[in-house]
């Protein structure tokens, strides 16, 4: 584990991602919980998170970069897409929790950092 090849995407990555994957269990709609608030924007939530937290892991311990860069590419692109899906629920729907908004926000984070670790392996 070589914590010295981190980069600043990557560990904003990580962190929204266990942000988002523990805001599932907060308040998100009409006072439940993320899983039994979302059908399948929970699976869109679910796995964007581990993808960035699977950035942060692959990235620490895997010694090749096929698979930090496949995670990027996938945290970004599930991400990306996951952030307006869930940004138009929440404009749609009634009385969101502050989880949902929570959750917004680390999706967001998991998208951008996914970038800038994409971005700074093209630097490098």
């Amino acid at each position: 584990m070589t914590l010295r090849k981190l980069t600043l995407g990557e560990v904003v990555a990580g962190v929204g991602g266990a942000v988002v994957l523990a805001a599932l269990f907060g308040p998100w709609f009409d006072d439940h919980n993320g899983w039994r608030s979302l059908t399948v924007v929970a699976a869109l939530v679910l796995i964007s998170g581990v993808l960035g937290v699977l950035l942060l892991l692959t990235t620490a311990f895997q010694r090749s970069q096929a698979f930090p860069v496949t995670a990027e590419v996938l945290g970004f692109a599930f991400a990306a897409v996951t952030s307006v899906v869930l940004a138009v629920e929440l404009a749609l729907r009634s009385r969101p929790g502050w989880a949902a908004w929570v959750g917004l926000v680390a999706l967001l984070a998991v998208a951008c950092g996914s970038w800038a670790a994409m971005r700074a392996h093209v630097r490098r």
